[in-house]
């Protein structure tokens, strides 16, 4: 049995319940780690501890945070990079891809129907109540044309693996996905401090990925110009994720501004500038949806542009990703998805996801209202930051209140099946323990597919 015995690893299999992603079940190391695992061990702990205090350093002088709102320890927080990568085969990457291709691809075509046609509505294969009772659903929206290919420009799916060993999708975003900066700062960091970690691995570098979203937003202007204007609203410096806004707009090269940098005259939006008035060809927004036009949407939105929907209206800007896309962001969906890609794609989906049920049909509300205690319920609509219910540890008291509220409400809710997700090592008090992860995946439109970042921003547990 292949066993590392270096000390990192004394405490790692003492509790040994998950899927791990280094250990099979008969505890031999899996051969896509072995590399990693024999590079760990010759690097050794004491140099492992200073290499992550370097590490702290580097992210701390680069200026990495992640905002916290109403922290007591301050609002930014510092950027958490744990120094022991996470590894995917290639032959499992390209499975992984082709599945990301396809769900980018068909919730495009969901996105273009919610607005247009609602053929999913009008041939029952999505409930009514899925979309129009979920607030991502903006009517001001409705029959909005768009001159670019595709109207899903950039898709972000959670990824973890399940019981059956394969990779399920827990979450998709696509209102103003976060984490492609974050993902190319852990790389460069990683790559600097820790470059005899890679030896004899062949690591799939992110940069054709960002050649491809740089192109998508040259691709993207509604009048085609030879040098376009390109900018980066942000909310500003206490949004969660604003150093990735300021990290993009310098890597990539374009203005970073704020919604009273912009303006609306003659129905084309304008940056003020010292030398005066500038068109903008393309905005990539890190703003919500309801907050980007206070003339249409939320009044006394302070982070938009007076007028901004009209313009996309009058195809005079592009906004990516298009204002309304939040919709996709629905738990609902998940349960129709399948039968969404027999309708649109005529195949099934290539990447499984969490078992769900929509509590607006009576044999599923029933299903899950007689054995509540497994399931985890959401709301269909999580705009508000409303609370997501882990049945197992809520008492006879609160299991009776949710089960009135999904009877008072049922279309408002969804049940999902609980479920275990892999372990992967993380190095922590000079040894490595395993904690839960998930992989944040990005992909970006180009031509009539979607270019997949090689990797993603893995998400780790806190403990």
């Amino acid at each position: 049995m292949t066993k590392p015995v270096n000390a990192l690893f004394e405490d790692y299999f003492k509790d040994f319940e998950n899927y791990d992603e280094v250990l099979k079940s008969n505890m031999t190391i899996n051969a896509n780690w072995q590399k990693l695992l024999n590079n760990v061990t010759n690097t050794g702990v004491s140099n492992l501890a200073d290499k992550q205090v370097e590490m702290n350093w580097l992210l701390a002088e680069n200026g990495v945070t992640y905002n916290v709102y109403n922290d007591p320890k301050g609002l930014n927080r510092p950027w958490n990079l744990n120094i022991i990568p996470f590894v995917i085969h290639q032959e499992e990457w390209d499975t992984i891809e082709k599945g990301l291709k396809q769900r980018a691809e068909l919730l495009n075509l969901v996105l273009k129907d919610i607005y247009r046609d609602r053929e999913l509505i009008k041939n029952g294969i999505v409930p009514p109540e899925i979309i129009f009772a979920h607030r991502g659903f903006l009517r001001n929206c409705d029959q909005i044309q768009y001159k670019t290919a595709k109207q899903l420009l950039i898709h972000s799916a959670d990824l973890a693996r399940g019981p059956d060993g394969r990779m399920w999708v827990v979450n998709d975003r696509a209102e103003a996905p976060s984490g492609m900066g974050y993902a190319l700062e852990n790389r460069f960091s990683t790559s600097r401090i820790v470059p005899e970690l890679f030896k004899d691995i062949n690591v799939i570098q992110p940069f054709g990925f960002f050649k491809d979203f740089n192109q998508l937003l040259i691709d993207s202007m509604p009048e085609k110009k030879e040098n376009p204007t390109i900018v980066i609203l942000t909310p500003g410096p206490h949004n969660e994720t604003y150093f990735e806004h300021a990290y993009l707009s310098s890597f990539l090269g374009y203005p970073l501004v704020k919604g009273n940098d912009l303006v609306v005259r003659d129905d084309k939006v304008w940056i003020k500038t010292l030398k005066g008035l500038i068109q903008i060809d393309v905005i990539l927004r890190r703003v919500d949806d309801a907050f980007v036009d206070p003339l249409e949407l939320l009044g006394d939105s302070f982070l938009g542009v007076a007028g901004l929907l009209d313009v996309v209206r009058q195809q005079n800007v592009t906004v990516i990703n298009p204002v309304g896309s939040g919709i996709l962001e629905n738990p609902g969906l998940i349960t129709f998805m399948n039968s969404i890609s027999k309708y649109f794609l005529k195949e099934d989906l290539l990447l499984p996801q969490i078992a769900s049920w929509w509590c607006g049909q009576k044999k599923e509300r029933d299903f899950v209202l007689n054995d509540l205690k497994r399931f985890v319920v959401k709301p269909i609509d999580s705009t508000n930051r409303e609370n997501i219910y882990f049945c197992e540890f809520l008492n006879k008291e609160e299991l009776e209140n949710l089960k009135k509220r999904i009877l008072a409400k049922p279309y408002r809710f969804v049940a999902q099946e609980k479920i275990s997700f892999s372990t992967a090592p993380n190095f922590t008090k000079d040894y490595l323990e395993p904690r839960k992860v998930v992989c944040r995946t990005f992909s970006v439109a180009k031509g009539d597919s979607y270019s997949v970042m090689p990797g993603g921003l893995v998400r780790v547990a806190a403990e």
